[in-house]
């Protein structure tokens, strides 16, 4: 299932307990990105996501303001026992928030217990995450994932 969150698109796979997100767009201001991001807390909460794939494509360098609400306001939310694994997938060119998240993952590593990996490519991000499932899951969520972005994304 896709969605648009806001700034988000979010693919869900409830039967693979797995979360996909990344930015389409960059938010226009900080209540834009904040929104965002609580819309996705709003469905970990619910205790039915354990595998989690954050791809920093799209997002443009994190401002310190973003960081220190992400680390106050939604990693806490996020925190919830069910999640098991988060990949990161980082652009080549993503430096800045490579170490902004590594940073933000230092600092709430003790009420977050799920494990972090980092990864420059989906597929192995997915392969990862789904790495006990059926093959054919992350084929029909690689499938699903890129005929969405071939698409104009609704506003």
């Amino acid at each position: 299932m896709l969605l648009h969150l806001h700034d988000i698109r979010l693919q869900y796979e409830p039967r693979a307990a797995l979360v996909r997100l990344q930015f389409w767009r960059p938010s226009a201001d900080m209540a834009s990105f904040q929104r965002s991001l609580q819309a996705v807390a709003q469905l970990v909460e619910q205790n039915t996501v354990a595998e989690g794939l954050i791809d920093l494509h799209g997002l443009p360098d994190l401002t310190i303001a973003q960081q220190l609400w992400v680390a106050t306001h939604w990693l806490p939310r996020i925190a919830v026992p069910a999640v098991q694994h988060a990949a990161f997938i980082i652009p080549e060119n993503g430096l800045y928030n490579q170490m902004a998240v590594e940073a933000l993952h230092r600092a709430a590593r003790h009420f977050i217990p799920c494990e972090v990996q980092f990864f420059h490519t989906p597929d192995a991000a997915l392969d990862w995450l789904l790495s006990f499932q059926n093959p054919a899951t992350q084929a029909a969520l690689e499938q699903e994932w890129e005929g969405a972005a071939a698409l104009p994304a609704a506003k």
